[in-house]
């Protein structure tokens, strides 16, 4: 799950992904496409693909033999020099197909040398709110022998775009509201808050779940003619890339796991232990402090400082803002959460200036107000109410959550990361039918499952739990690194990966 900051200004927001270059041309043709009849191993598996057969009228009507490639015109965000788009038309409603259809985006990027290519990668993109070719840079890096096949997610990039109002947004707070009348407050909001979210067709935004995503994915496998492929989901993208193998896993060889959503948890255990996940990486930050001098606070009692920074901005003595987001002590916690993965000395600079009043990120808040906010902005943070029943639905269960994430995390308290999420469904989509159930797989290959020992999004425990749902189907790998994602710029662990799927499409291209 990406570690996505919220209170940015949309300003910032597009100044941060831009990049130098767009690539402009017309959009390609559109193809639609239905997934086939195979029989999947779950019972939901099965009666989404029974309905799905039963239900081929107009949209499956229009299903073309293949799909149209040409050049990217998206004028957000550059896409990569080589990289080809497509347009894949979808139904709205799998059980529906005749309710109406959506144009998602698709990317190609073909190996770099086609003579030596060893397959085709499925990428499940991050987020929620990646494109689908985001990964691209570095797969080709990393595994230049397979062709690179993407989506955009629905609600994200150019498959529909979610955007949600802006001071709806910017009221949602990061950590439920234990008080009564606060949690009114954020109980009204929210009430507004949904009904403001609009996607492209409208009908979509109730169509948001991994379970979708994942047959557009067999549709555009299907579109492309290709009878196996493998399979690279990253944080947010790997519930997606799970569903898929629990539907369609027989066309899979190779599938890899990064950063790893696990789907069969209570709204509490998914607090507590990405709670749990961010105090180690507090708890390491503290020990590299203790041994190595380039630490502002070598010498001091770390969790003494950042209490009093915490103390410091809930008093208001730390001028400016986080991001536009006024300085709190949970304000501190997230400064944390975004620091610490990037730089442990930066992170303990910023604790020391906090705790003295000083702001360590001054002008941040001035971005963006140069002009007036949009009504609304693209915010893809609902699409996790899809698939999670995470909603805190009044203050006494706010409460205990937040009992049992201050007992997995006795310093940091929580992870504002995850207990955001327990606010925006408070007001977002309902989860899909059968979100919560376990991870499954059809593929007779295992499932690499691969984590970092200190993720600050998606926390390892959540891979234990994937890796113990798939049983025998599952192999893990864990990197010894504080961060999310990453794991293929570890040497060890790319030679693992590129072993496996060599061995998993060997013989199965």
């Amino acid at each position: 799950m990406s570690r996505r900051m919220r209170g940015v200004p949309a300003k910032t927001v597009v100044l941060t992904a831009l990049a130098a270059a767009v690539c402009a041309a017309g959009l390609p043709e559109v193809v639609s496409a239905l997934p086939g009849t195979d029989q999947p191993e779950t019972e939901q598996a099965k009666t989404d693909q029974v309905v799905a057969a039963q239900a081929m009228t107009t949209a499956a009507k229009k299903a073309r033999t293949s799909l149209d490639w040409g050049a990217c015109d998206r004028p957000d965000m550059p896409v990569q020099d080589g990289v080809q788009c497509g347009t894949l038309r979808v139904p709205v409603d799998w059980d529906q197909p005749q309710s109406g259809t959506v144009d998602l985006r698709a990317y190609r990027f073909k190996a770099a040398d086609p003579a030596k290519k060893k397959g085709t990668i499925l990428n499940f993109p991050s987020g929620p709110g990646e494109t689908g070719d985001l990964a691209f840079a570095s797969l080709r890096q990393h595994l230049p022998e397979y062709d690179l096949i993407a989506l955009d997610p629905r609600g994200v990039g150019q498959s529909g775009r979610l955007s949600c109002a802006t001071e709806r947004i910017l009221d949602i707070p990061y950590v439920p509201p234990t008080d009564g009348r606060k949690f009114a407050a954020l109980q009204k909001n929210q009430r507004a808050f949904w009904p403001s979210c609009t996607t492209n067709p409208a009908g979509l935004k109730n169509h948001l779940d991994a379970y979708s995503n994942a047959k557009d994915a067999e549709a555009l496998r299907k579109a492309m003619h290709l009878d196996r492929i493998n399979v690279y989901g990253f944080s947010y993208g790997t519930l997606t890339a799970e569903r898929y193998l629990g539907l369609y896993g027989e066309h899979v060889n190779g599938s890899v796991l990064e950063g790893v959503m696990n789907p069969a948890q209570s709204r509490r255990q998914f607090v507590t232990t990405a709670a749990r996940g961010m105090e180690s990486i507090f708890n390491r930050f503290r020990k590299w402090c203790a041994e190595d001098e380039a630490c502002a606070l070598h010498g001091k009692d770390v969790t003494a400082v950042f209490r009093k920074a915490q103390k410091t901005a809930d008093a208001g003595r730390v001028p400016g803002s986080l991001l536009t987001t006024p300085w709190s002590s949970v304000a501190v916690t997230r400064y944390f959460e975004l620091m610490a993965p990037r730089s442990f000395k930066d992170t303990a600079d910023g604790l020391a200036e906090l705790a003295q009043g000083k702001n360590p990120m001054p002008g941040n808040e001035e971005a963006g107000q140069g002009g007036r906010m949009p009504k609304s902005m693209p915010y893809a943070d609902p699409i996790v109410c899809s698939d999670y029943d995470l909603s805190v639905r009044n203050a006494e269960q706010a409460r205990r959550d937040m009992a049992a994430t201050r007992e997995a995390a006795p310093v940091l308290g929580y992870s504002t990361n995850s207990s955001n999420y327990t606010s925006i469904c408070l007001g977002g989509p309902q989860p899909a039918k059968g979100s919560g159930k376990p991870v499954t797989s059809r593929s007779d290959r295992p499932t690499l499952v691969m984590s970092n020992t200190f993720d600050p999004a998606t926390p390892h425990a959540w891979a234990d739990g994937v890796a113990r749902q798939l049983g025998q189907k599952a192999t893990t790998v864990r990197t010894d690194k504080v961060g999310h994602g990453g794991g293929l710029d570890n040497p060890g662990t790319k030679n693992r990966v590129a072993a496996y799927l060599d061995q998993a499409n060997r013989g199965g291209r």
